[in-house]
């Protein structure tokens, strides 16, 4: 990736970043969280002479939010289902107690959620391994919860219960509720919410900032519930999460908000220790945010929260002291050590029970980049040995307080060794050289051997296939590389970087990328894009070679050298030592050849153009006939794929990549084979599109002119039907018979399928809902089944995933439908309801009809294939009054609930949850 594009992508992430720095309620970019939506949503307010819900809409968000189970979303762990379940259930029992205005949902409707959330709820608890959360504060919110639901008549026994009421009596022990009246912040103004009955809510409002409780819309809103009069600004903070913070107005609200500090310094840090140039001179965004970070570190004398004038903690004081450093601008130190430094480590909080792994590598690495470095000698060597000694008596199982990845922690002590290194190579520190030097190398040296270990065949690191979470073993390994291992020889850790980062390039939306830990957890799409430039640009930097392709990589039989890694890294079945590289075990009996390098042309929109060879016909004496055909040139080739460049240069869903990019998940086919299926899909997709748009006389395509308005029908069904061609050749590199009958079998349903729709729409004839059903699965199900089917040619798994790939299709499809009619989105991208003005019977448009079989309104609307807007809208209003729009969003969410049962089962075979497929299935909905 050209240097100059992660330059420019890391200026506009910092703009972005820093765009509402200067408004006095502060910015963050937190995912919403159920649990705390959940909270919002218990708010009444009175109001004339009687009481309201304050926030339906939030009410609403947690309706929309259950899960067919009844429960709610478990983002990454058991905690958030059973935080987000627990709250949610309290909410639901609260609203059909009291009613007030809500007219939405029928307390039968409401009774029958809460039977299914009950149950839920039972089963996650009764599953619950409590020793083993590692959420903040868990053991006070969910006894708090568990207390309020047996107030309202629902009462929970699990076989963790006991251990759970112990731990929470243990921390309970040391509470005093008069420390929250006092003048002195404490981290449970956070989670005031917990505490209900058990303090007086009129004595803590001193602490209240900007119309918050320590930034938390739970604590908040409890705090709203529970004051004796009603508090205006508290009421007013809520609304602007809801209008402001990530749910984008959904109703929807993060853990936390804002989070200023928190985002600026872990995204400024992170770019700028990486590489990236962010001169305060040259750019006014980080002239802004370097100036937010001192006058914020001024004014609340030395010590900085998460946001500002909330409590201060050890990480967020360190990081925003680290961006200044970074900066040129030097701090005084002094305030941190002072408040956070005890005998043998750093605390986050003064009053911290149990000591953070990531606070102390932040701590370490703003003392490593102090302007007089020696001076704080005694301070960096208690960090250091802290952290060596915990890495080494957990045998590398370091599980930190704010992050649940391993690497996250692994990322920030590989940046600590480097630096440390580096300070010990220029002679600085003598006295930790001698005591650290050697056992950090060997510290790194395993870390590097245990990274290459663990990464997947498709480049990506552990189970959740999170690109995040990648950047931060692909980091670890960049500042390796620098280091000589004499037993991992260095083209294995480039290749690895190389195959890292062209995970990180690829343009699909992976897994979840919920790895950050606050009530629940939660994602930062701000911190996942700096980690992802970070990683690249550090690649770019340190290996220029890293854009090529990788070296062979040779065994010990042909490289002596690699022969202790081989033992060090993999064994293999029968004592057979193996190198694994990218996850595939290769026996040490062979040379991997280096890819071989075919002539290509000009790479047109990501697609190579591979040119032809020149055809001569000789006689048995070698010489031409001078009968032959030329050699085809790049300028004719341009002209023929002329309107496929130009639709894939239009920019769409991508949703065909990220769904191949989640089956994989569980097939793991090597990065070649799966660099193969998702360019033929995506080539057969876009040509597809050129036929269709032909066939339904469309105008815009992704908010364009169609191609064939610009290039001419003829010319434009040519491309289309070429690369059919085109996407045939690429199949056949995957050197399989079988994936050629495969995809001749794709094409003829896929024709089948168009044929059907085409067929309903000239002769205006209206189908059943099962020839529908069937019609698409041929069509729209091609599609998607070719792509698995071809990933299961390079797959070791054979276990029948068609059944569930063609749902998936025919889910797609009806949502498409149903956006059409009533997505703005789609307005703007094809006008207003295309599929009326092409005369197609779409999903809803068939519902619609077939309810009343006698009214011909609806069929002579199509029958015009008018683009009147006015008679579009009225045949809206037919199809309402059909309750089409209604009996679609169910059968949607009906199909939904039957995928969701299939992928649990196929989970339950061994294949391990697959988040990527949950949360592509949760994406695909008609609310757009």
């Amino acid at each position: 990736m050209e240097p100059n594009f992660l330059q420019r992508s890391a200026e506009v992430l910092v703009d972005q970043l820093t765009e509402r720095i200067d408004d006095s309620h502060g910015l963050g970019f937190m995912s919403p969280a159920v649990y705390d939506t959940a909270w919002v949503s218990m708010i009444q307010k009175p109001v004339d002479d009687h009481m309201a819900w304050l926030f339906p809409e939030s009410f609403e968000y947690i309706l929309s939010n259950q899960l067919k189970d009844g429960s709610w979303i478990m983002y990454a762990s058991q905690i958030d289902g059973i935080l987000n379940t627990s709250a949610s259930l309290l909410s639901l029992k609260r609203h059909f107690t009291s009613p007030l205005q809500i007219s939405t949902i029928s307390q039968e409707s409401l009774a029958g959620r809460i039977d299914r959330a009950t149950r839920a709820l039972n089963a996650i608890l009764d599953g619950w391994d409590v020793d083993a959360t590692v959420h903040v504060g868990f053991e006070i919110l969910v006894p708090a919860l568990l207390g309020y639901l047996e107030i309202e008549g629902i009462v929970f026994s699990f076989p963790g219960r006991d251990r759970l009421f112990a731990v929470r009596d243990q921390k309970l022990a040391r509470f005093k509720p008069d420390l929250l009246y006092m003048p002195v912040q404490t981290t449970a103004l956070h989670s005031l919410e917990a505490f209900i009955g058990l303090i007086e809510f009129d004595r803590v409002r001193h602490h209240k900032v900007n119309g918050s409780f320590m930034a938390s819309p739970s604590s908040t809103s409890a705090v709203l519930m529970n004051v004796s009069e009603w508090d205006d600004e508290c009421e007013e903070y809520l609304h602007h999460v809801i209008q402001s913070a990530s749910g984008n107005r959904s109703g929807g609200v993060p853990s936390a908000f804002p989070s200023t500090t928190f985002e600026i310094t872990w995204t400024l840090s992170t770019l700028i220790k990486n590489g990236f140039d962010l001169d305060p001179k040259l750019i006014p965004s980080i002239q802004k945010a370097q100036t937010y970070l001192h006058d914020a570190l001024v004014m609340d004398k030395g010590t900085v929260g998460f946001t500002p004038h909330v409590c201060a903690d050890a990480d967020d004081t360190s990081k925003a002291i680290l961006v200044l450093q970074l900066l040129q601008q030097h701090f005084s130190l002094e305030p941190m050590l002072e408040a956070f430094e005890a005998d043998l480590h750093f605390k986050t909080y003064p009053h911290e029970r149990d000591p953070s792994f990531s606070a102390n590598c932040n701590v370490l690495l703003a003392l490593l980049y102090a302007e007089n470095v020696s001076q704080y000698a005694p301070q960096i060597e208690k960090a250091t040995r802290f952290l060596h000694t915990h890495f080494r008596e957990t045998d590398f199982k370091v599980r930190d307080k704010w992050n649940l990845s391993p690497f996250y922690s692994w990322m920030l002590m590989t940046e600590a060794i480097a630096r440390l290194h580096l300070l010990f190579q220029s002679s600085q520190l003598p006295l930790l050289k001698d005591l650290f030097e050697q056992d950090l190398v060997d510290l790194l040296r395993d870390m590097t051997i245990s990274v290459l270990r663990q990464q997947n065949q498709t480049g990506s690191w552990g189970f959740r296939n999170s690109k995040e979470e990648a950047a931060y073993a692909v980091l670890i390994l960049t500042y390796a590389v620098d280091f000589e291992f004499s037993e991992i020889p260095r083209h294995l850790i480039r290749k690895a970087i190389h195959d890292g980062c062209s995970f990180l390039r690829s343009n699909a939306v992976l897994g979840s990328e919920h790895l950050w830990v606050e009530k629940v957890t939660y994602e930062s799409e701000m911190l996942s894009q700096a980690y992802i430039l970070a990683a690249l640009k550090k690649a770019a930097d340190s290996l220029p070679e890293a854009q090529k392709k990788p070296e062979g990589v040779f065994t010990n039989s042909a490289n002596g050298h690699i022969a202790e890694l081989t033992e060090i890294v993999s064994q293999g079945t029968n004592g057979a030592s193996c190198v694994e590289t990218n996850g595939t075990e290769t026996k040490s009996l062979d040379v991997l050849p280096t890819p071989t390098v075919e002539l290509h042309g000009p790479h047109q929109n990501g697609h190579v153009h591979t040119k032809s060879t020149k055809l001569i016909s000789a006689d048995s004496n070698g010489a031409s006939n001078h009968s032959y055909q030329r050699e085809w040139t790049d300028d004719q080739e341009q002209i023929l794929l002329g309107p496929f460049d130009y639709l894939e240069s239009l920019p769409g869903k991508n949703i065909r990549s990220q769904f191949i990019q989640a089956f994989n998940s569980w097939l793991q086919v090597s990065t070649e084979h799966l660099e193969v299926v998702e360019k033929a899909i995506s080539m057969l997709h876009t040509a597809s599109l050129l036929v269709d748009d032909i066939e339904d006389s469309s105008l815009l395509r992704r908010g364009q002119p169609v191609a064939h308005s610009i290039f001419g029908t003829a010319q434009t069904f040519n491309s289309g039907n070429y690369v059919y061609f085109l996407a045939l050749r690429e199949i056949h590199k995957l050197r399989s018979p079988r994936a050629i009958e495969i995809y001749i079998d794709a094409l003829i349903h896929l024709h089948r399928g168009q044929g059907m729709d085409v067929f309903w729409r000239d002769s205006l004839i209206c189908p059943t809902e099962e020839d529908y059903l069937d019609m698409v699965s041929n069509k729209t199900g091609a599609l998607f089944c070719l792509a698995i089917e071809l990933l299961q040619i390079g797959s070791t798994v054979q276990v029948d995933l068609v059944p569930l790939v063609r749902l998936f299709g025919i889910i797609f499809q009806i949502c498409d439908d149903y956006l059409n009619l009533k997505s703005p989105s789609y307005l703007q991208k094809k006008g207003l309801c295309e599929d009326l003005t092409e005369g197609k019977f779409s999903f809803p448009i068939v519902h619609s009809i077939r309810s009343n079989p006698t009214n011909r309104r609806l069929i002579n609307v199509l029958k015009q294939k008018t683009r009147d807007d006015d008679i579009k809208r009225y045949a809206l209003a037919y199809m309402e009054s059909t309750n089409t729009f209604e009996y679609t969003r169910d059968f949607v969410g009906s199909l939904k609930a039957e995928a969701l049962e299939m992928i649990e089962d196929l989970e339950k075979q061994g294949l391990g949850q697959n988040f990527a497929i949950r949360k592509l299935l949760a994406r695909l909905s008609v609310d757009g």
